[in-house]
């Protein structure tokens, strides 16, 4: 037990900590990209500009995706620990932790479990985006500026999208020349983008100190 204390410790000192939440944001960003498109990639007949991103938890590739989008929303909340650990500034790790239980919930509740799955896809991109934009103060010009350009975009994009939900499936409606699955991805992906750059950026500065 005082081995297992010990090693908690050495885990929370600050250095350590810092590493260890980026490393769970790299990985866990990396992993759901490559998952979505192992996903794309096997769904017979899926449009990744017409159908949600979502309906790939509820076809052939259900087991992939759902276990990769709840992968991902367990390594934020693993990160968003370890950086409230490092750092004395409290909200982006809570923003985090809000974040990572909405994607976990994308993957608890499939697209065709309502409406549950469109609570945890709002509370999972929002907080995503305004995650970002707290994060710059965890970080220093210039990624403290592209961190709150994308999650601003994510943030208006993600209004943007409103209007799509509840669209039957195979809708080709646009908006700003783009349908569904287009749109969606403009608001999901810059929090991608940042949450894989932000974890990037805690490693390597771990590393210069």
């Amino acid at each position: 037990m005082s081995k297992l204390r010990i090693t908690l410790s050495n885990l929370t000192k600050q250095g350590n900590a810092t590493n260890l939440s980026g490393s769970f944001f790299l990985i866990g960003g990396i992993q759901w990209f490559l998952g979505m498109l192992a996903a794309e990639s096997w769904y017979d007949g899926y449009s990744s500009r017409i159908d949600y991103v979502s309906d790939l938890g509820t076809g052939p590739t259900a087991l992939i995706y759902n276990l990769s989008v709840f992968a991902l929303g367990f390594f934020v909340i693993c990160g968003a620990f370890f950086l409230y650990k490092s750092s004395e500034r409290r909200l982006t790790p809570i923003l985090l932790t809000v974040c990572g239980i909405g994607a976990m919930g994308v993957g608890v509740f499939p697209g065709d479990v309502q409406p549950m799955h469109s609570i945890a896809t709002l509370l999972a991109i929002m907080f995503g985006a305004f995650s970002a934009i707290s994060s710059y103060r965890h970080q220093t010009k210039p990624m403290s500026i592209i961190a709150i350009i994308l999650g601003s975009m994510s943030f208006v994009l993600s209004i943007a999208f409103f209007p799509y939900l509840g669209l039957a499936p195979g809708s080709t409606e646009t908006f700003m020349g783009m349908a569904k699955g287009s749109l969606e991805r403009w608001a999901i992906n810059p929090i991608l983008a940042w949450i894989i750059g932000f974890g990037g950026y805690l490693m390597g500065k771990q590393t210069e100190a």
